[in-house]
């Protein structure tokens, strides 16, 4: 559980819920402005980014990289 504090007072808020939120606004195309239902300074919006971060696929990585 994550302790988040916003207009509606403090909340207990299960980390899958918000890891579930994060992917689902990057599917949709949304962006964290747009997507983030919780203060960026708090723990669940600082968690929800995190994870909506981790969505992102990396680069593909082009066949004239040299590998180190």
């Amino acid at each position: 559980m994550l302790s988040c504090t916003w207009a509606g007072g403090p909340a207990q808020i299960a980390k899958a819920t918000v890891e579930r939120e994060a992917r689902e606004a990057y599917a949709a195309g949304l962006t964290p402005n747009e997507g983030c239902p919780y203060p960026f300074q708090s723990a669940c919006g600082l968690h929800w980014l995190a994870h909506y971060n981790l969505a992102m696929p990396l680069p593909a990585r082009s066949s004239t990289d040299s590998l180190p």
